[in-house]
């Protein structure tokens, strides 16, 4: 309900007692003895009775307020009418003006126009059928018509101004509404950002508790996780000054043996190298004695030519035996002499020109021992057939050598050539030995390096740890501040 229905309906009670009173005044307030007191009053009431109906129905609707703006008109024109001959019917025409004013309560400028009408038309028809009953001393036209015109002025004036005042009401009406919808959306906004402040507070307490305790929860675990890692350092630290000193002296350690194995290496490559030189001085010896063997080898096989021939000759000289056989005799004994020179021409090679010479000599006395030819000649054909063993033997022998000679060659050759391999594989040893003790004496250095790094990082990890402490109360302090924010 606006503003124009609250006024109207507390109007509308006002109005209604107003009815009821000009009933009252109509009753009590009239002249005694007035013309028809009782029925003017009985139709003053009724027509309060059917403002009240109409009110009682319709409320402040518009037929409520045009049948109580015309009945509350009637019961002025009753009054007037009641005081009819009486020195205040004249005044009781102000009472037209009066009720004029009061309709507008309403706050409708419509009513005004059946109020005015209602009024013109009374004074109108009572001036002509009784014009006391208007005016005091009879009727008047130019009067009723002079009333009628104050009456449409008043009417016209009380329009203007009720409209006007309707506006100013509707307008202070919208204006109120627009300002207590403003208020309201002002405190709903106020309410708004109450609740969003006091929630933006309550969520940045929350949230600066949760960011805290996250916070807390990171550092400490981090915290937790560098004290650990300080510790782990600290351990691994003193675990590589362990180290590097233990390093250190298995590295000098190491540098003393590889200097040593490095002169022995060194020892065992000379040694390697004149073993070397062995094998090719034996190679070379193998290979004189395999020349020797074959020399020997032909120098046999001339023999064995000249063996052969000398056997032929025996044979030849068997053939005068008998004419010789004195010399044979004789010559017996020089063939067993050179059977015995015979066979020692395997050692010897120059035993053959003895045996030549002593033949020759032989051949000089053969007229004087003929009679041995004979038997030397057998013996000679005897040690003969020796001697072609002997030196097949001797041959088979020389042969087999040979093949011997050959076969050590071989092997000398091969153990010439592994063991150059070795003197080679020697002397590699001993450079990567010597180039091994290099490097060992660089990983001592490295593992001095190493300890004095190590004994930086303990130191380091212990400014950590101290580090931490601070970081760990300061840390502290400013949760403890982000919390009392």
């Amino acid at each position: 309900m606006g503003e124009v229905e609250r006024l109207r309906a507390r109007f509308a009670r006002l109005l209604i007692a107003l009815l009821w009173a000009n009933v009252a005044l109509l009753l009590i307030g009239t002249p005694s003895g007035g013309p028809a007191q009782a029925n003017l009053t009985a139709m003053g009431a009724a027509l309060a009775i059917m403002g009240t109906l109409a009110w009682r129905i319709d409320r402040i609707g518009w037929v409520t307020r045009q049948v109580t703006s015309v009945v509350l008109v009637g019961q002025v024109m009753l009054l007037v009418y009641a005081f009819a001959g009486h020195p205040y019917q004249a005044d009781l025409h102000m009472y037209f003006f009066a009720m004029l004013a009061v309709l507008a309560g309403w706050l409708d400028w419509r009513i005004f126009l059946p109020a005015t009408l209602a009024i013109t038309v009374h004074h109108l028809a009572l001036s002509f059928v009784y014009s006391a009953g208007v005016f005091p001393g009879g009727g008047d036209l130019r009067r009723a018509l002079l009333h009628g015109a104050i009456v449409t002025v008043q009417a016209g004036a009380l329009s203007w101004i009720v409209w006007a005042l309707r506006l100013a009401v509707e307008a202070s009406e919208r204006e109120r509404s627009e300002a207590q919808t403003a208020r309201a959306v002002a405190d709903e906004a106020r309410r708004d950002v109450a609740e969003t402040t006091a929630q933006a507070a309550s969520e940045r307490r929350r949230m600066l508790h949760d960011l805290a305790n996250e916070f807390e929860r990171n550092i400490a675990a981090i915290a937790r996780a560098v004290i650990a890692s300080i510790s782990s350092l600290r351990a691994a630290s003193q675990q590589m000054r362990d180290g590097a000193a233990e390093v250190s002296q298995r590295s000098t350690a190491a540098s003393e043996a590889s200097r040593q194995s490095s002169s022995n290496v060194i020892a065992i490559t000379a040694a390697t190298s004149e073993l070397a030189d062995s094998f090719t001085e034996v190679d070379r010896q193998v290979n004189e004695a395999s020349r020797l063997v074959g020399d020997t080898t032909q120098q046999a096989l001339t023999v064995l030519d000249r063996v052969g021939d000398l056997s032929r000759k025996v044979h030849e000289i068997g053939n005068v035996t008998n004419v010789i056989s004195t010399i044979a005799r004789h010559t017996n004994l020089l063939a067993l002499n050179a059977s015995i020179e015979a066979a020692r021409i395997g050692s010897m090679g120059g035993g053959f020109a003895v045996v030549a010479h002593e033949i020759k000599g032989l051949a000089d006395e053969t007229w004087r021992a003929t009679e041995q030819i004979q038997s030397q000649i057998d013996a000679i054909g005897v040690s003969g057939a020796d001697a072609v063993q002997a030196i097949d033997a001797m041959t088979a022998t020389i042969e087999t050598l040979n093949q011997i000679s050959r076969a050590v060659a071989i092997v000398v050759e091969k153990q010439n050539v592994a063991t150059a391999g070795i003197a080679e594989n020697v002397r590699r040893a001993a450079s990567e030995t010597v180039t091994a003790g290099g490097h060992i004496d660089i990983v001592n250095r490295v593992a001095g390096e190493t300890g004095e790094a190590a004994h930086h990082v303990a130191d380091s990890a212990d400014a950590l740890a101290r580090q931490s402490a601070d970081l760990d109360t300061e840390v502290a302090q400013f949760l403890g501040r982000i919390r009392a924010a």
